[in-house]
């Protein structure tokens, strides 16, 4: 498979874009200094001097809404794309639990992951989409060359020597002559698609690689449920309630169904309700996993239990993926390798009927 997640990432950090690397970066000279205005002053101005801009104007904005006296959430906000939003979620939580440096280094070490998730040799959705849409772009240029190109002079030849036609190459033929009437209405359209496909793979990626979602996930609540109980667990083991965290968390979320849905949570946990029995009910976590939280919490580890369950739902979802795109790459080779040689069949099977006859 082409690596477009890795290929992009490393565009991005030639550019001094937004990407997991660098963002991990800043996180760590974050946490590093956290706690020492003066301190995270200097760090702020030595990293920018560092970096190439735009990144390094974004970085000095940052530092001097800090040395205004703004909180480290605040200041973030006020400069958007420094960090992905799990990341932003993570941050404003932390400073409400007290926990920000701890949370600034294990943000640091998720975002390491991404990268090297991206570098290696695991599937992803956006570069699953990049592939099957240069294949089907690169095979439907090629096929619509031959149909309207090759064939017509192909048929000529075979109309001077009289000589009848197999059926294979006389449906090839009725294809390509309807699609020289009607490539307005079948070939533009298709090519539009697939372009659209393309450029839509590409923003998708970067997406991913700057904000750390793909685009529309802002509707799909269960998507963000392991960021959710990843925040649930930092609250949980400050000893802080659970509803803070919870409108921390639709603060810094996208506007779309996902927040509406966490905001709905919030409301029911202020109400007295069973956090978990709440996630329950929305049908944010499955019976099984509302067990294992359930087990968690009476052993007295729940903040171990919402992490762990975290990393097993997003594994889970990359495994899917993963199986997806093992599934239609195959596919896409599949349905290519038959075009590709229905057309060849169809073209050299003429031909050696005609050697025959001459012989």
């Amino acid at each position: 498979m082409i690596m477009a997640g890795s290929y992009l990432q490393t565009i991005l950090f030639t550019l001094n874009r937004p990407e997991p690397l660098r963002q991990a970066s800043l996180l760590m000279v974050l946490a590093s200094s956290i706690g020492d205005g003066e301190t995270l002053s200097e760090s702020l101005k030595s990293y920018a001097i560092d970096c190439g801009s735009p990144w390094s104007d974004r970085i000095q904005s940052l530092r001097l809404l800090l040395e205004q006296g703004q909180t480290l959430s605040s200041a973030l906000s006020a400069s958007p794309g420094l960090l992905p939003d799990a990341s932003m979620i993570a941050i404003r939580v932390a400073e409400a639990n007290g926990t920000l440096q701890d949370v600034l280094v294990d943000e640091a070490a998720r975002l390491m992951r991404r990268t090297s998730e991206n570098s290696g040799t695991s599937q992803n959705l956006p570069g699953t989409m990049f592939w099957l849409s240069v294949v089907t772009t690169v095979a439907m240029s090629i096929m619509t060359f031959i149909m309207v190109y090759i064939i017509p002079k192909f048929k000529k030849i075979f109309e001077d020597f009289d000589t009848s036609l197999p059926g294979p190459t006389l449906a090839l033929i009725n294809t390509a002559d309807t699609l020289f009437y009607t490539w307005p209405f079948v070939i533009l359209p298709a090519a539009t698609i697939c372009l659209g496909a393309l450029g839509f793979s590409i923003y998708a990626g970067l997406q991913r690689l700057s904000r750390g979602y793909l685009p529309f996930v802002q509707h799909w609540p269960r998507f963000w449920m392991p960021d959710v109980l990843r925040m649930l667990s930092y609250t949980v083991a400050a000893d802080q309630p659970l509803s803070a965290a919870l409108e921390n968390i639709t603060r810094e979320m996208q506007p779309g169904r996902a927040a509406k849905q966490i905001s709905v949570l919030r409301a029911m946990v202020d109400s007295g309700r069973d956090c978990i029995d709440s996630m329950t009910l929305l049908n944010l976590l499955s019976k099984r996993e509302a067990a294992f939280l359930k087990s968690a919490e009476q052993s007295h580890h729940l903040d171990w239990g919402l992490q762990h369950l975290s990393r097993a739902i997003d594994r889970h979802r990359m495994r899917w993926v993963a199986r997806a795109a093992n599934f239609l790459q195959p596919l896409a080779v599949l349905a290519v390798g038959m075009a590709v040689a229905f057309v060849v069949i169809a073209l050299f099977l003429p031909m050696v009927k005609l050697i025959n006859d001459l012989s």
